[in-house]
């Protein structure tokens, strides 16, 4: 029940809160510009589909990367919390079972040793980006 309680407080938390578009610290740029390097942003799009994102990678509480093959789709949050920690033993997690994920669905910051939700992540559009040719 406690865990429960924790998952809703955190999830009512990130509801509340949005993307205060304040400047990334040095490391965590020089993280986005080493996983971007050498790409070309394409077209924005609303959903991909949810194998695109089985690879998450946490740049900060307001960017994630997803790694698809050769590709990288960057999410631009609308709000987030415990976004960037997703190294180790946390993963995300989705609600439903949807065909698509899509722009506005809150993802769950899971710690998979305890199954506690201990942070959400609410998605922006997916920009997809390429190697330069």
């Amino acid at each position: 029940m406690r865990r429960v309680l924790l998952a809703l407080g955190a999830i009512m938390l990130i509801g509340a809160t949005s993307s205060d578009g304040s400047q990334r610290t040095p490391e965590t740029q020089a993280k986005l510009d080493s996983w971007l390097a050498g790409r070309v942003a394409g077209k924005p799009m609303r959903c991909i589909a949810p194998d695109k994102t089985r690879s998450p990678i946490g740049i900060d509480d307001g960017t994630l990367l997803f790694r698809d093959g050769p590709r990288i789709w960057r999410n631009d949050l609308q709000a987030g919390q415990g976004c960037s920690d997703l190294s180790g033993l946390r993963t995300l997690g989705r609600e439903g079972n949807r065909l698509r994920v899509c722009r506005g669905e809150r993802l769950l910051v899971v710690d998979m040793p305890t199954g506690s939700t201990v942070g959400a992540c609410i998605l922006g559009d997916f920009v997809p980006y390429e190697r330069a040719k």
